[in-house]
């Protein structure tokens, strides 16, 4: 079985989903992440043996971790609703204790799962734009100067003329900047690159255009990365290579 667990509201997770199902990919379900936390028919077992759980189904139907084959993980929070007769501190306290059921369901199935969870972030990592900055300069992207703040929550900043995305998955990257000149496969490698150094299968990152004023010149360079990124921007033939990756986990790795 395969699984595309995203927010009913994600339109690229959708969009994924109806194309993996146009190339056959079965059985595959749609689960959102309210269905994994408020089944109330659930068992999730940690011991010697590992982790994993059964949570039953809407329809009746149990879903086991261990018959899980692959997974598009697009869980970018617990959704937790409000809680009107909670105080604000009890209220809290159940959104981190439904994050960190979430959190574990999520561990069991990591191995097979596009992206994998973390401590800082349900689908793959977040970081601050300093922390991409850094990263993107160690892959080998061109990064321009940014502009740093000691205030809270203010993020650098970047002037451009313009800005494009590209979508990387395992080895492939997908977008408008890729083609087969030299400038765009160094640029593709690099993207790569940082995907890899990201600990991130499935990655969007945000291209700049910067003006070089000395020469009339323009060059493409980074402007920040998110592990949740729009699918729709590698078309069909990201679909085809999605469909392979998941065909390729294997649920015996767990």
């Amino acid at each position: 079985m395969w699984l595309v667990l995203c927010d009913p509201g994600d339109q690229a997770a959708l969009w994924a989903y109806a194309g993996l199902r146009e190339r056959g990919l079965d059985p595959l379900e749609l689960l959102s992440p309210h269905t994994l936390i408020s089944s109330t028919r659930s068992a999730h077992r940690i011991d010697q043996l590992g982790a994993r759980f059964e949570i039953g189904l809407p329809d009746g139907r149990v879903l086991a971790s261990r018959d899980i084959d692959g997974v598009l993980n697009r869980v970018a929070f617990a959704p937790v609703g409000p809680l009107p007769f909670a105080t604000q501190a009890d209220a809290l306290y159940a959104r981190e204790e439904l994050s960190a059921l979430l959190l574990s369901l999520l561990t069991c199935i990591a191995p097979v799962s596009v992206n994998r969870p973390c401590a800082n972030g349900l689908c793959g990592a977040w970081r601050s734009a300093a922390e991409w900055t850094v990263l993107a300069a160690r892959a080998g992207l061109p990064v321009p100067p940014a502009r740093l703040s000691s205030r809270p929550g203010v993020e650098p900043g970047r002037a451009a003329d313009g800005s494009g995305r590209v979508l990387v998955l395992g080895e492939h990257v997908f977008g408008e900047h890729v083609s087969h000149d030299g400038e765009s496969r160094d640029l593709a490698k690099a993207c790569g690159q940082l995907a890899r150094l990201a600990g991130t299968d499935l990655l969007g990152i945000d291209l700049l255009g910067i003006d070089l004023h000395r020469n009339g010149g323009h060059r493409v360079a980074f402007g920040g990365a998110n592990p949740l990124p729009d699918l729709r921007l590698g078309g069909d033939a990201f679909l085809d290579r999605l469909l392979d990756h998941l065909t390729g986990l294997s649920a015996g790795t767990r």
